[in-house]
């Protein structure tokens, strides 16, 4: 785990910036079909992607890799891209929780064929497809210009969205924790 945020720091400590949320993800075709692992990292601006190229490692090096931790030895950083050029949508598609990455440039109407990767961690993947949700609605927040990444499905009206969470501010007239004559409690409800 967090091997993208412990290669940043081995390697790349002159861009290094800290990541939000990581985890494995496989790159599936829009049929779901498997094309490759990847291990994808958030952060404010971008993301990052990183696998294993067990071709290029030469193991049997003992001396290039005594200090180095075991986690990232076999693993390097192989694209990243600036959440300005992304759109991100977040869908679930026949019990799999995906994820559809666009490149697209200064043009809206300029963009790539989408990307589909598919959340990994087996026992944990609707808590990381939550927890990137999550991350991004936050980050939306947080910079205006990138109000163009959301956790809306491309596919489907029905899904869960993030910006359709509902939240309700319940006034209670008598209650032990009361601010004057009468206390607020919020309570989140999701669709």
């Amino acid at each position: 785990m967090f091997r993208i945020q412990k290669l940043m720091i081995e390697e790349y400590e002159e861009i290094y910036e800290p990541i939000i949320v990581e985890n494995p993800f496989t790159q599936v075709t829009e049929n779901g079909i498997g094309l490759r692992q990847f291990h994808i990292g958030l952060t404010r601006s971008k993301l990052l992607f990183g696998c294993d190229d067990f071709d290029k490692t030469d193991l049997e090096d003992v001396h290039g890799h005594q200090n180095k931790d075991p986690e990232i030895e076999t693993f390097e950083l192989v694209s990243m891209l600036p959440l300005q050029f992304v759109k991100l949508n977040f869908f679930r598609k026949q019990k799999r929780d995906i994820m559809r990455i666009v490149v697209c440039g200064e043009d809206d109407d300029d963009e790539d064929k989408p990307m589909f990767f598919e959340f990994g961690g087996h026992l944990y993947k609707r808590l990381f497809w939550n927890t990137w949700r999550e991350s991004i609605a936050t980050i939306r927040l947080l910079h205006p210009n990138l109000l163009h990444i959301n956790a809306s499905s491309p596919f489907s009206s029905t899904d869960v969205h993030a910006e359709e969470e509902i939240c309700h501010a319940v006034i209670h007239t008598h209650s032990m924790y009361s601010l004057g004559d009468c206390s607020m409690s919020l309570c989140a409800n999701s669709i």
